[in-house]
């Protein structure tokens, strides 16, 4: 007698509790990993502790106010040195007393401002964003451009740094003159990029003009640099050629930027104490801007550098710029409307002249230059910006000066060259008392201590008019 297998069917709970907890477990790795995703994607914030990229992000300051004149002033702090007295940026008084000790600089916190908080995304998040960039190469796999600030972590528990990348893997990075060449090629920034990177020397703002009280039609127009100090509206006049010659003569009708030494320098105002060399420089620009263009006008703008002499004209007819260089014509119709302010930028920039909105470049070409002794003693220049109104009324709200980065090698020497195979070249915007692959990196920096790349926001003339802080 066979006896029949009995089988039992599991109980309906235990069927649904299995069900339940896969869809449990299910659903806790799919919001694991939405979060983990999402964690990645997510700008991080970091604190600016060192001054290597200033003036573009700025690190921990040191207040100082000069007995003599009360002139407020602030330095990077780690180009402060202890028991060096500080000289005065406006009146030029060195102040003996002002000699410290940063060795204890617990005891000063009050005169200590924090560095810039930056945010800064992945590069697993620049990959995504930079996608299309990637696919027609003009970034690299890593997601990386040439001139990004990238965070970096040298070694594993070591502080995160910033840097700007200058150099990729399988590349040939020289400094030469000042500027950077990647395998024998002279690297040119766009307009943008350009003034992205730039160093601000001086600023006039309209407003100095009401509280100066300073008639709106002044046909004289001066600005030192010295002391900051601008007078006058670049406003021509029509004039009866029947008029008195000798009369002719005392209308000042030039905008010029006068040196004391006759030459821009590489010097950096926010360093308290730099022993390197001070060198002329060749890449300087300005950028001025027009508020309710509505009148129609041109000028001539003369640039004087070490090695070139470019004149460019520039004509608005209430809607189009036009730029006339030797012999050139280009025109650009604005995008921004009449009734808002509009800024332009000209500079030599790369042994290129460009010229632009802050936004988008409308001209470049390549400059001639000239063979010309460059110590400090044989430079004559004695206007290296000077505009000149040709018809019409111009009146200027804002006038920046600005400069390129002008890069030193090692030892403060005027060339380097490095070939670093599968590494990075990552060089600090403040040449002065940056340590990067020019003396702490040799042989390049892993592309594996790159974390992310900082997320600047701000318009190109934001970043630069963030520097009159």
């Amino acid at each position: 007698m066979i006896t029949p297998l009995v089988t039992s069917r599991p109980r309906r709970w235990f069927v649904y509790s299995l069900i339940g907890l896969f869809l449990f477990l299910s659903l806790s790795i799919t919001l694991a990993a939405i979060l983990l995703l999402r964690r990645g994607r997510l700008p991080r914030t970091g604190l600016i502790t060192g001054s290597s990229m200033e003036p573009v992000l700025r690190g921990p300051r040191f207040s100082w106010t000069c007995p003599d004149c009360s002139g407020p002033q602030e330095f990077a702090l780690d180009t402060c040195k202890s028991h060096q007295p500080f000289r005065c940026r406006w009146c030029g008084t060195l102040d003996l007393k002002s000699a410290v000790d940063f060795e204890s600089v617990e005891n000063m916190q009050e005169q200590i401002n924090p560095g810039d908080q930056v945010r800064y995304a992945t590069l697993r998040s620049m990959r995504s964003i930079r996608a299309m960039e990637m696919a027609i190469g003009s970034a690299q796999p890593s997601g990386l451009i040439r001139g990004d600030i990238v965070v970096f972590q040298e070694s594993e528990g070591a502080k995160r740094e910033v840097k700007r990348v200058v150099g990729f893997p399988a590349e040939q990075i020289e400094i030469e003159s000042g500027d950077i060449f990647v395998d024998g090629e002279r690297w040119c920034k766009t307009l943008p990029q350009s003034l992205r990177q730039s160093i601000l020397l001086n600023v006039w703002e309209g407003s100095e003009l009401t509280q100066n009280n300073r008639p709106q039609n002044s046909l004289k127009a001066s600005w030192v640099f010295a002391d900051g100090a601008f007078e006058g509206v670049l406003s021509p006049r029509n004039i009866d050629p029947k008029e008195n010659a000798s009369d002719l003569q005392t209308v000042e009708r030039k905008l010029q930027l006068v040196l004391p030494t006759s030459y821009l320098d590489n010097q950096l105002l926010l360093n308290a104490h730099d022993s390197h060399a001070i060198v002329p420089i060749q890449d300087f620009g300005f950028a001025f801007q027009l508020m309710s263009p509505d009148a129609n006008w041109e000028i001539r703008c003369q640039m004087h550098s070490p090695v070139c002499e470019p004149e460019i004209a520039i004509e608005w007819n209430g809607s189009e710029f036009k730029l006339k260089h030797a012999g050139e014509t280009v025109s650009s119709q604005s995008r921004q409307q009449t009734d808002k302010p509009i800024w332009l930028a000209i500079a030599m920039v790369d042994g290129q002249l460009v010229a632009g909105s802050p936004d988008e470049e409308w001209f470049r070409v390549k400059l001639p230059t000239k063979v010309k002794d460059m110590t400090i003693e044989n430079l004559k220049i004695q206007y290296p910006i000077e505009i000149s109104p040709i018809s019409g009324n111009l009146k200027l709200d804002q006038l920046l000066v600005f400069r390129d980065i002008h890069y030193r090698g090692q030892a403060d020497s005027e060339s380097q060259v490095w070939e670093p195979g599968d590494q990075l070249v990552v060089l600090g915007d403040n040449v002065s008392c940056s340590s990067d692959s020019r003396d702490r990196w040799p042989d390049g920096l892993s592309p594996k201590a790159a974390k992310g790349v900082v997320l600047q926001v701000e318009s190109p003339m934001e970043v630069l008019l963030r520097q009159r802080r």
